[in-house]
């Protein structure tokens, strides 16, 4: 399995950044999640969106499901999709995200995309991928992702509760949200708390992302050795990770 970054800025797209996106590819199998602000661009590097398997949209906030008003427009006049690309998102998507386009706009979204409802640890297969959703504490209905057999464990936006540690129990990679600094957030984590919940869930290896854009990202990584032993890295986009 690989991973790919496509975006890991919060809130908003840093210079020469995107927000929250990632490719998951195994075998023929290409999964999206989350498709924030500049993530197609990114992705239009590397695969052709009509391939997409899926695309999951992990929460409702802008800086997550965006760039899915563009790949609209990609699929209607350059894509070669035989059949809808399903998105998973939390129930209600479907009706929030096309509150923005009229009639025949809703018409083409359901043409192009087929949105199905995840809730409390729900499970997919879509193509070689299986995914499992788990409802993490944030500000709207939010979703983190399991990902194969724990393959690959993504936190999405969340705040540090101890439900967070079933999630990311035993994962051997850990995609995790790192968006503030020194003070705590009732909706996001910092760096070391990033690096407390890896510690406790027995996580291999550590990945930070959904960084604040105008914050010094190796202060991230430092605040999370504080807490964490293992193995840290900076997602950063278009970099290729395999997975174990």
């Amino acid at each position: 399995m690989e991973l790919l970054v496509l975006g890991t800025s919060a809130a908003y797209p840093g210079a020469g950044k995107a927000c929250s996106g990632y490719l998951i590819k195994k075998g023929r199998t290409h999964i999206l999640i989350d498709i924030g602000t500049g993530v197609l661009s990114n992705l239009l590097r590397w695969l052709n969106p009509s391939k997409l398997q899926g695309i999951v949209i992990t929460h409702l906030h802008p800086d997550h499901f965006l760039d899915i008003y563009p790949l609209r427009y990609f699929l209607q006049f350059d894509g070669s999709t035989q059949s809808p690309i399903r998105i998973l998102a939390p129930p209600g998507a479907e009706e929030f995200i096309t509150q923005l386009v009229d009639k025949e706009g809703k018409r083409k979204f359901r043409e192009l995309f087929q949105f199905v409802n995840i809730n409390d640890e729900d499970h997919f297969k879509l193509g070689e991928i299986e995914l499992k959703f788990q409802p993490v504490s944030h500000f709207i209905p939010t979703y983190g992702v399991i990902i194969g057999d724990k393959q690959l464990v993504y936190s999405s936006d969340c705040a540090y509760d101890f439900l967070l540690s079933s999630l990311a129990e035993g994962a051997k990679t850990l995609l995790c949200e790192s968006t503030l600094q020194g003070r705590m957030s009732s909706g996001h984590l910092t760096g070391e708390q990033a690096g407390l919940l890896a510690q406790e869930a027995g996580v291999k290896r550590l990945f930070l992302t959904h960084f604040w854009p105008s914050l010094d990202l190796e202060v991230f990584k430092k605040e999370a050795e504080k807490t964490f032993p293992g193995e840290i890295f900076l997602a950063r986009e278009n970099e290729r990770y395999q997975l174990e």
